[in-house]
């Protein structure tokens, strides 16, 4: 049971007015009249309401010396974080020189008449490069490869794609000595019409690149195509993703990516005979960088030093937040104009007094230096140097945002604030995401306890688990696995695994097995964080959870009168919220770690959807998620402790 905190003084205002008016005959026996226009009455309830307001402050002292207590431990209230999003620039047209969009280009939603501009600026530097194809090569299966490169240098040679008959896996590989990631690549590729029996507008191909994060090959992100399926003249504007790298293929070292024929899906019409190119011109329009919710400020002045110990200086914009290489607190040297950076630190506990120390509230935007304390001898111990009396302190530069504002959506930032020569546009092909509001007091109030029982330590499983969902906004959920686990796969002692879950734009209906994977930046970013919390004899892996694949088919029996296509979209929406490793689960958390699932609990979990009589047949299949096929039925999937179960592709059939 939890302790009770006594309340000091429980009288309310009606108690203290009841309380003097039962004195009057006692003290002041002539005063008969209790009337509430008696001018006497008046002021007792005037006195019982200021009592009443010294009671309720009075009550208030445990909470104030809780709050202070969390001072003491060290707890501050989190920072905003801001939302983050892919920004695509478009060039006017392909230029002859690189062109570099440079760090804190802004970039904007449009203004409405309810809502301002929401800004963003560019995290880093990027140079639009010039692709240069260096090899091309044709392949039937993946494995043997033909060398076409001499034969598009020759106008006068059409040069088959694929087999004569296009079978599944055809694929034509083109290679560049540069890297292409971030880049928006332009194919201008002069082709005969020859590759037959297609729908232009639905050709069976696949453009892909080399990930070099999940080292496979993945699909890009195809702008257009109006060649017609590598039928007739035309361009084919490729995304490549910030992950492709290099790689060797067929003994050459380079960039690549691949336009590989695929089986057709139903109703989709096949090549009867391969398309033929005779020249492939590879040129850049554009590049996708990252950019945050920010402001981002330089060098700005926040006074001069009175060489005293423990100054406080305020920076205009806050909050701020988490500060990146570079930004700093900068002070005047004995050269006038020149200055030095200090280093930023939790607290002055360990500081001497010569280190140039400083520390930032991210919330309150307050810079403080280092205090002087006396000590038990009576000596004045300085923890931080003092900047020296009359030199300018300025900020480096810092960013300014967050906030669950910045969660903008897909194509909504389309104003570029920056002028940046031949930049025609600018655009987010994908949701911003990963924007939190600033912690509030009744959050921390409630993390104190965590605070206390860890000592912001890594040591049970408990700890990696919520220290894990601390270190990044873009991880859902967290499994810890320690060595000695009934498990098979359990770690080897003296090693500690966590299995993560990351955030996904949307979460409750389906969601790809790409979007499933921990991107490289989080995991290193999480990484980061538990390695400094960990026991120092401790080894850390860090993976991403084990996702079983499930297909169900439903066979449901609608009521008279309803929408067949409106009741089948609804039980596919209860299954892929049901079925979630985000937000599954029977409180919607997220499906539990090493939970099995089981075809009774499935038809409970369909029961009480709208316009739904009864549930004539439900079936759970297990999905080999890398072939994407169907196994045999089964009654139960037995799920691994650091596995959970996700959608696959359901099949709804209403009657």
């Amino acid at each position: 049971m939890a302790l009770q905190a006594p309340n000091l003084d429980d009288r309310k205002f009606q108690d203290i007015v009841s309380e003097a008016r039962s004195k009057i005959p006692t003290y002041c026996p002539r005063w008969t009249d209790y009337n509430l226009s008696d001018p006497g009455v008046t002021l007792i309830e005037l006195f019982a309401w200021m009592v009443d307001m010294l009671l309720y402050r009075l009550n208030r002292v445990p909470e104030k010396q809780y709050i202070k207590f969390m001072d003491l431990i060290g707890i501050r209230l989190g920072p905003p974080k801001p939302a983050s999003v892919n920004v695509t620039f478009r060039l006017s047209t392909p230029q002859p020189e690189p062109v570099t969009i440079p760090r804190g280009t802004e970039v904007a939603t449009v203004r409405t008449e309810t809502q301002d501009a929401i800004g963003f600026t560019t995290d880093r530097d990027f140079t639009i490069l010039l692709p240069v194809l260096a090899h091309a090569l044709t392949t039937p299966e993946g494995t043997t490869f033909t060398d076409i490169m001499s034969a598009l240098k020759n106008p006068d040679i059409r040069t088959p794609v694929f087999q004569e008959a296009p079978a599944e896996d055809n694929a034509l590989y083109l290679g560049y000595g540069e890297e292409l990631n971030s880049l928006t690549l332009v194919l201008s590729i002069q082709c005969t019409i020859e590759g037959v029996g297609v729908d232009p507008r639905n050709p069976p191909l696949a453009w892909e690149y080399w990930d070099g994060e999940q080292e496979r090959w993945a699909p890009v992100r195809l702008e257009s195509d109006t060649t017609g399926g590598l039928n007739t003249d035309g361009q084919v504007v490729l995304h490549i993703p910030s992950t492709a790298a290099m790689t060797e293929l067929n003994g050459a070292h380079a960039c690549w990516i691949r336009c590989r024929a695929i089986k057709p899906a139903p109703g989709q019409m096949a090549y009867s005979s391969s398309p033929r190119v005779t020249s492939i011109v590879s040129s850049s329009i554009g590049c996708t960088v990252p950019a945050s919710h920010a402001l981002r400020l330089t060098e700005e002045f926040l006074g001069r030093s009175d060489g005293k110990p423990g100054q406080t200086f305020q920076l205009k914009n806050v909050p701020v937040l988490l500060r990146e290489p570079g930004e700093t607190i900068e002070v005047e040297t004995v050269e006038e104009g020149e200055f030095e950076p200090w280093q930023e630190v939790d607290d002055f506990a360990e500081s001497g007094p010569t280190d140039l120390h400083f520390t930032c509230d991210s919330v309150s935007g307050e810079i403080q230096f280092g205090p002087s304390i006396r000590q038990p001898s009576g000596q004045e111990h300085q923890y931080g140097r003092v900047p020296p009396v009359g030199r300018r302190i300025r900020f480096s530069s810092y960013r300014s945002g967050g906030g669950v504002i910045g969660n903008v959506g897909e194509g909504t930032i389309t104003v570029l604030k920056s002028s940046i020569p031949y930049v025609d546009s600018v655009n987010n092909l994908e949701a911003a995401k990963g924007g939190l509001d600033a912690e509030t007091l009744e959050s921390a109030k409630l993390r104190a306890p965590r605070v206390l029982r860890s000592n912001v330590r890594a040591v049970t499983n408990e700890d990696f688990e919520s220290l894990a969902l601390e270190a990044s906004s873009r991880v859902a959920r967290a499994k810890c696995i320690c060595p000695g686990s009934a498990d098979a796969e359990s770690p080897p002692p003296g090693t500690v695994r966590v299995y993560l879950v990351p955030s996904v734009p949307d979460d409750e209906g389906y969601i790809p097995a790409e979007q499933l994977a921990v991107p490289r930046p989080v995991r290193e970013q999480v990484q980061a964080y538990l390695d400094e919390r960990r026991l120092l004899a401790t080894r850390l892996e860090l993976d991403t959870a084990r996702y079983i694949s499930v297909a169900v088919v439903v066979r449901v029996k609608a009521r008279r009168g309803s929408s067949h296509q409106k009741v089948a979209a609804d039980v596919e929406a209860r299954l892929y919220k049901y079925i979630n490793p985000v937000c599954g689960g029977l409180d919607g958390s997220g499906w539990p770690f090493g939970r099995s699932l089981s075809l009774a609990e499935l038809y409970a979990a369909l029961q009480g959807i709208p316009r739904v009589d009864y549930i004539e047949e439900v079936s759970i299949f297990p999905v080999d998620a890398e072939a994407d096929q169907r196994q045999e039925a089964t009654t139960t999937i037995v799920v691994p402790p650091y596995g959970v179960v996700c959608s696959s592709r359901h099949e709804v059939t209403v009657v």
